[in-house]
């Protein structure tokens, strides 16, 4: 498989990665609503901002679950590729830098692409995103996850819905399990039936479990009218 390795010269973990001498696929756009497409799959490097400034390694796949666009289109997810998201997390999470290591949940575009994007992202200030030693870490990690993909173990194939926009939980997964698109709690109500079927449908991998995380019954109720038109186990967490 062809996967294209991304970064922006706008985005200042792209310009650190263009001075470190990568030969990657550099482009001129927001990193949230670029339209590049080439090859069968992308991985782009990015900063990762928070309100916290808690400095952090993420990984997640992009896509607006409701209306509220923050880049690309609304109700709509970009395509989900568990095992490439899943390899790269595995990989960072073994570097030995004091520095938390997560996934995310699904957000933010773009989402015009019909091939699989995955976002890594250092952050969360610039203290980071211009810290070579990190971003080289994270870069030869990502390239070494790559190396690794057709190979990795996963006991299945699982998305989600519930939980924080930090998944602990699917974080903890990712060990065995390799780990499609995370909805986040905060859009549960706004989601439209088609965004729910996206969750299941818009996957390289096909989803085989979904885990409902933390939710309400009526919430739960909701979903599971629209997840048992699936051939696909449910779990309650």
């Amino acid at each position: 498989m062809d996967i294209k390795l991304v970064y922006s010269n706008l985005d200042p973990v792209g310009l650190t990665i263009r001075k470190l001498g990568y030969n990657f696929e550099e482009i001129s756009e927001d990193v949230i609503d670029f339209k590049y497409e080439k090859g069968d799959a992308i991985v782009i490097f990015s900063r990762h901002q928070s309100k916290a400034g808690v400095p952090s390694l993420t990984v997640h796949y992009p896509g607006n679950p409701v209306d509220e666009v923050v880049g690309g289109e609304p109700n709509k997810l970009g395509i989900a590729y568990p095992r490439l998201l899943t390899s790269i997390l595995r990989e960072i999470k073994k570097l030995n830098v004091e520095i938390e290591k997560t996934m995310e949940a699904t957000h933010h575009g773009p989402t015009y692409q019909n091939i699989p994007v995955i976002f890594v992202e250092v952050g969360s200030n610039s203290e980071y995103w211009n810290n070579e030693k990190i971003v080289k870490m994270v870069v030869d990690a990502t390239l070494k996850a790559i190396e690794k993909v057709d190979d990795i173990e996963c006991k299945g194939f699982i998305s989600g819905f519930g939980g924080p926009h930090y998944p602990r939980l699917f974080t903890q997964l990712a060990e065995e399990y390799c780990i499609g698109h995370v909805i986040s709690k905060y859009y549960i109500d706004k989601l439209s039936n088609e965004v729910i079927i996206q969750v299941i449908n818009k996957s390289i991998n096909n989803i085989d479990k979904v885990i409902l995380d933390s939710l309400n019954s009526r919430q739960k109720q909701r979903l599971l009218g629209v997840l048992r038109n699936f051939d696909i186990n449910i779990e309650f967490r």
